[in-house]
């Protein structure tokens, strides 16, 4: 069975809506700099100049997500779901995957449509397997030397 809901739309800053935009929109091939993740500690950066810096917090209790540009502050993680901050203002917040879903970000401007927030959580989602799997394969080297 189909179940169909209203879309919940969010008027958000348009500098909030463009980091969401660009970092939504950029592609995940390995070809391109943002892909290539830098490792300080428990910290993966990766870096799409002028644009976003996505940080990759790697704890016990799993891994969680910054996404940084143009004053726009987004946080992912599984205890607190989804939060948009511009400077200290926060513009929204999720605290449960069915929010998300059905939640879409605009703001005024040309082309400046409506964009679903799953497509962010779907790209963090990306970033996080993409870490889990080198931590796997570190963690299988460390076994295996052992």
């Amino acid at each position: 069975m189909v179940v169909i809901v209203n879309a919940i739309v969010k008027k958000i800053p348009k500098n909030a809506y463009r980091v969401i935009r660009s970092f939504v929109d950029s592609s995940k091939s390995i070809k391109y700099h943002w892909n290539l993740g830098v490792r300080i500690g428990n910290l993966v950066r990766f870096v799409k100049f002028g644009r976003w810096i996505l940080k990759v917090f790697i704890a016990e209790k799993g891994l969680s997500i910054e996404l940084e540009g143009y004053r726009t502050k987004i946080v992912y993680n599984p205890d607190l779901l989804l939060e948009i901050s511009v400077g200290k203002e926060v513009v929204f917040k999720a605290e449960s995957f069915e929010k998300i879903a059905t939640t879409y970000v605009e703001s005024d401007g040309i082309f400046m449509e409506p964009l679903p927030l799953a497509d962010l959580i779907d790209k963090f989602d990306f970033y996080i397997n993409a870490v889990s799997m080198v931590l796997a394969q570190e963690q299988n080297k460390e076994t295996n030397v052992n």
